[in-house]
């Protein structure tokens, strides 16, 4: 058991490691470096909109400034938790202060889904293996987005898989649905009968 946690530690750190290089520019350079397109004109607004209607105990249904129909769009990602918690705290500080939170948060689930990775590919291969997995399925072309929803759907997408193998109800429904909450729903849609498939072959 202490030499599994210490191999653990070794592999976060990796992890860790490999996310801050790769992220080098937000983290020690330019926290505005992303303040670009969709995220900026789109997304922040929506998640500032967000945390001050929720601050005051409600879900907006109803958007002045850009959706009428606020809620029912997966992309503003309305339901899902991290999103949620972001937009109150964010909302309570200063709008740059806001931007870097929102960014940072968006980051933090390339990590995520690169862990997921490992324990996935950690499954039928070594370690070395498992790690280069993780940084190539987190950090692949098609990952690295601006858009939050798209970040934020595909770092599920390995733990999804991961429950599928292991066969876990629990961990198979919650990754699922976070998936379908993270709003972009273009890749969970095609990823649920994958997975269900994989559970079944696996």
């Amino acid at each position: 058991l202490p030499r599994l946690i210490l191999q653990m530690a070794e592999v976060l750190f990796g992890l860790i490691l490999f996310h801050l290089l790769f992220f080098r520019k937000f983290y020690f350079q330019n926290p505005y470096c992303y303040a670009t397109s969709e995220p900026l004109e789109m997304e922040f607004p929506a998640s500032r909109y967000l945390g001050e209607q929720l601050r005051q105990g409600r879900i907006p249904f109803h958007d002045p400034y850009h959706f009428p129909y606020f809620a029912s769009q997966p992309i503003l990602q309305t339901f899902y938790p991290p999103n949620m918690l972001q937009a109150v705290i964010g909302s309570k500080l200063s709008v740059d202060s806001h931007w870097i939170l929102f960014t940072f948060v968006s980051l933090l689930h390339f990590l995520w889904a690169s862990i997921g990775a490992y324990f996935l590919f950690n499954l039928h291969m070594g370690p070395f293996t498992a790690f280069f997995g993780a940084v190539t399925f987190a950090y692949m072309g098609y990952a690295i987005k601006q858009n939050a929803p798209i970040i934020h759907t595909l770092s599920w997408a390995p733990w999804f898989l991961f429950a599928a193998s292991i066969h876990h109800p629990v961990l198979f429904g919650t990754t699922m649905g976070m998936g379908l909450l993270a709003g972009y729903w273009p890749i969970q849609l095609y990823l649920i009968p994958f997975a269900c498939l994989y559970w079944l072959f696996s």
